[in-house]
């Protein structure tokens, strides 16, 4: 009999995630809005893993002769001032841009989290460990004090020029982001009962956390990652606009901007155009997929009727009204 049960046990609870994984995908299909920002995503992504395959031309030999080209049946999106193809370019960009800012947002997560949940689950205690807890609010609010941008700018002067420098300074500035999500979800989830059971029966701070507090502010902490995703490849454009960021010739976005920038004035607008236009799709796929995280970690944002399900209602409601 016990091992009758035990063994229901472990088929309820291999089921749960594929029950969760298919009430998500519910969830998505009943929001087109959110399922357009996971198709934006997952073509980005796809389009770097293969751009050495899609790219009709190389995106950093270039050709004195293709001199600011227009847009052709030849060049879809036509050459900059270095005789480079825009297309091939902006097709290789995502390789360089989504994998700093995929990196980058992963330390700062994993940093920023780490630190914010022993601080929320310190603060307010008696000893060292409260002084460690306040002491590392303090740091975060001095590094929250300077504008983000400006920081990152300053440690890439620091670290030097390169991707590595690069990933380093926007994990850095964004750690606090992270710390301050992880440590309000640990003030409010260390008071509730089953954690509070778990303390009495004897467990300690490590445990508490990786059992019960990471999982439930997981959901929170990946859709600010999503968000964050978007933020730091604007980061990363923004230090390659002003040439702090990734050398040339190097294919990106920020700096095929820039170097467009300069012809826009004399009338080609393309060098600059097409690498703006995927900057912005790519950081609007990546904020509608946390826009769906958070929705979905909200339970009375996962309840509430679509937009197609409540004109449904309100037309069945008119339907009933006439044959009344």
């Amino acid at each position: 009999m016990a091992v009758s049960a035990i063994a229901a046990d472990s088929a309820a609870s291999a089921a749960a995630p594929s029950r969760e994984r298919w009430t998500f995908l519910v969830f998505l299909w009943r929001r087109p809005r959110f399922l357009v920002g996971y198709a934006l995503v997952s073509g980005v992504v796809a389009i770097g893993l293969l751009s050495p395959w899609l790219a009709p031309h190389s995106p950093t030999d270039a050709e004195s002769a293709a001199y600011l080209l227009a847009p052709s049946l030849a060049r879809p999106m036509g050459t900059d001032v270095a005789g480079l193809d825009v297309l091939s370019r902006v097709i290789a960009a995502p390789r360089v841009d989504v994998t700093i800012a995929l990196v980058s947002t992963c330390l700062a997560a994993l940093i920023g989290s780490g630190l914010g949940a022993f601080i929320g689950l310190w603060e307010g205690r008696d000893g060292l460990r409260s002084a460690a807890a306040g002491f590392g609010l303090r740091v975060s609010d001095v590094v929250q004090a300077f504008p983000v941008f400006a920081l990152a700018l300053v440690l890439v002067a620091v670290l030097g020029q390169g991707m590595r420098s690069i990933v380093l300074a926007i994990g850095v500035v964004n750690i606090p982001v992270y710390l301050r999500i992880m440590r309000g979800q640990t003030l409010a989830l260390r008071t509730l009962a089953y954690v509070e059971a778990a303390r009495i029966a004897g467990a300690g701070d490590a445990y508490v956390l990786a059992r019960h507090i990471a999982p439930n502010a997981m959901p929170v902490i990946l859709a600010q990652m999503a968000v964050g995703v978007g933020t730091a490849i604007m980061l990363t454009a923004g230090l390659s606009f002003i040439g702090a960021g990734v050398r040339a010739p190097t294919p990106e976005w920020g700096a095929m901007i820039a170097s467009g920038f300069q012809s826009v004035v004399t009338g080609q607008w393309w060098p600059a155009l097409f690498p703006g236009l995927a900057l912005a799709v790519t950081v609007l796929g990546f904020g509608l997929v946390g826009a769906s995280l958070e929705a979905w970690s909200n339970p009375r944002e996962r309840t509430k009727p679509s937009r197609r399900e409540w004109l449904a209602f309100l037309a069945r409601v008119k339907a009933a009204r006439k044959s009344a």
